[in-house]
């Protein structure tokens, strides 16, 4: 068996696990960074297309399909789709840049995790963010992540627009700015046009540096985490099988970071031995370290749907309903990058309370000015205009959660998924039927809109709407919380993202945060990689430093206390742990230019080839 040491080894290249592989390989002294992706490198121009989404999420080249447990009583299974390519989900969603409010982020801190306020979390926003808007509001303007307002201009958008002003609701040039009722053109993950993620913003440009002065980042694609490997109750790697079988373990002398996603991450880490003791011994899954709290907490959002026809004759909003239209979309994005294609997912979000005794919005809402073909099982667009909505609960309490079904990477999980059972998430989402049907019954809006494709004026706001939602309506792909972040003991992380019972392991992925945000998930999941870059260094600042002082060989775990290196077997382990000449520089290094400072710069590179290194030696 093959095995190949790094400083890092960092699983998942999503949109967390991208920022932190590439921040830490951007670090002084340029410590050796393994990425390690399932999915391929995504190199199909069609996930550069901002609406060739629609098209990317039918198939299964770029996704996972995790089959959920019945939601309704007696109604079938459901699917969770995540991003199976490099990027993540971030590759394949509909690219909405929601930060969640700061309120949510207070409250995060305020449960026991300090260092996750919105005070704390801000700098890290701005200085991912380079966005179109320019600075203020709370923006980042030269960060490597582009993000984008686009404003179409349609005359159907146009008159959603009026009419949600109408009823009462903000127009917000940055929905982001502020936590009203309002809307506003979404924020999305686009520079010039076209698509960008956190592996274009951190990994690539990590790359070139790799080829430039001696950054080592290595990305491996298509090579699958199989489980954690120990040394007693220490991680030192990974062990993977790539796609032709070959079988390695991958030496982590620093860390291992999990960025695989709420799904995932707990199920590498139940494989490893770490999880429920029963669940384990169910499977024959040797114990490692208890963690009761693994795979449960899982906190998702769950959608209802409303859909109108445009009356004849009206100019429609998307010319994407038909297939001239779309060849014509087609070539005037790639002359210019722009057009209908150079959009978001979701043309408008809006945020509003369910009942007007509510403190701040509950509910997100999005508005698309065109109409899905009620005809097929796919996700195709029908051949006239019309107006989708979709409305769910912000931040619903409900709980889900995620388990393993065996012992190997291959067997499913086992998703219990469980939506609108408190009183709160019924009451949220109860509404939400007919608030769409009175901004579509105001003018100007009223005037371009038909009849209603679905539900149908039979299903009426209140206790009809629950039931919709709950028989035909959808998870929104937001899952968060399954290995949560907190102060108790049976939290499986620590606010730094430690995981309790074993060292040299974090998770940095939506999977720590304990509820939802106000928002989506993208956004917050590539802050919590930002932040766990932030700790990362820190703590091995503070480790390097005390060993600079005391002329030590070599650095324990940076999670171990910098005083234990008194004991000589933490020493022996620190000089059998083959660190490398350079590491005496890296230590002045560190000392002269403090971590979290060097930002991971270049602009999006478009269709930028990627240069990945696979397969692993």
């Amino acid at each position: 068996m093959a095995c190949v040491e790094f400083d890092y080894v960092v699983v998942g290249a999503g949109a967390a696990g991208c920022v932190v592989a590439g921040r830490l390989a951007a670090a002084p002294g340029r410590p050796s960074v393994l990425l390690v992706e399932y999915g391929g490198p995504g190199r199909n121009p069609l996930l550069r297309v901002p609406k060739g989404f629609y098209y990317t999420l039918r198939g299964d080249r770029y996704l996972y399909r995790y089959l959920t447990g019945p939601v309704a009583p007696g109604g079938a299974p459901e699917v969770w789709l995540r991003g199976r390519v490099a990027g993540g989900s971030a590759a394949v969603n509909g690219m909405m840049w929601l930060r969640g409010a700061p309120a949510d982020w207070d409250g995060l801190a305020a449960r026991g995790n300090p260092g996750w306020s919105w005070a704390d979390v801000r700098p890290a926003y701005q200085a991912i963010e380079r966005h179109s808007l320019g600075p203020g509001g709370g923006r980042g303007a030269g960060g490597p992540l582009g993000i984008s307002v686009a404003a179409t201009g349609d005359p159907v958008t146009s008159a959603i627009l009026e009419a949600a002003a109408g009823y009462g609701w903000e127009l917000a040039e940055d929905v982001n700015a502020s936590d009203t009722e309002r809307i506003g053109y979404t924020p999305s993950t686009i520079a010039g046009g076209r698509r960008t993620t956190s592996y274009d913003a951190f990994v690539r440009p990590a790359l070139d540096r790799a080829g430039r002065d001696g950054g080592r980042l290595t990305v491996a694609t298509r090579t699958r985490a199989v489980a954690l490997t120990f040394d007693g109750r220490h991680v030192t790697g990974v062990r993977t099988v790539d796609g032709r079988g070959a079988v390695r373990d991958l030496v982590a002398r620093r860390e291992v970071i999990l960025s695989a996603g709420t799904v995932e991450t707990p199920l590498l880490l139940e494989r490893s031995g770490i999880g429920q003791p029963e669940l384990l011994r169910k499977h024959g899954i040797e114990l490692r370290a208890e963690a009761p709290q693994l795979g449960e907490r899982v906190i998702e959002q769950r959608g209802a749907a409303l859909q109108v026809a445009l009356k004849p004759g009206v100019a429609a909003a998307s010319s994407l309903s038909t297939r001239t239209g779309q060849v014509a979309e087609a070539v005037r994005w790639l002359a210019s990058g722009r057009g209908l294609l150079a959009t978001g997912g979701y043309d408008l979000v809006c945020q509003f309370k369910s009942a007007p005794q509510a403190d701040r919005p509950d509910v997100q809402g999005l508005f698309v000015p065109m109409a899905m073909d009620t005809g097929s099982k796919e996700m195709r667009l029908a051949r006239h205009p019309g107006i989708l909505f979709m409305a769910y609960p912000l931040r619903p309490q409900t709980a889900s959660s995620v388990h393993v079904s065996g012992a190997g990477p291959d067997d499913p999980p086992v998703i219990d998924a469980r939506f609108l059972e408190t009183e709160g998430d019924r009451a949220a989402i109860a509404p939400v039927l007919g608030v769409a049907r009175a901004v579509l019954g105001r003018e100007p809006l009223a005037g371009l809109v038909g009849a209603e494709e679905f539900p149908g004026l039979a299903v009426a706001p209140g206790p009809d709407t629950v039931r919709y939602a709950l028989a035909t309506g959808t998870g929104i792909y937001h899952a968060v919380g399954s290995a949560a972040m907190g102060p108790a003991d049976d939290d499986v992380t620590d606010p730094r993202l430690r995981v309790r019972g074993v060292t040299g392991l974090r998770v940095a992925d939506a999977s720590v945060l304990p509820g939802q945000l106000s928002g989506n998930t993208a956004a917050p999941a590539m802050l919590v990689g930002y932040r766990a870059a932030d700790l990362i260094l820190a703590e091995l600042l503070r480790v390097l430093l005390v060993l600079v002082n005391a002329g030590g060989p070599g650095a324990p775990p940076p999670d171990q206390p910098a005083r234990e290196l008194d004991d000589p077997a933490d020493e022996q382990r620190a000089a059998e742990g083959g660190r490398e000449p350079h590491d005496r520089l890296v230590f002045e290094r560190l000392a002269a230019e403090p971590p979290g400072q060097e930002g991971v710069g270049g602009p999006d590179d478009g269709g930028q080839r990627d240069r990945d290194r696979e397969p692993l030696p």
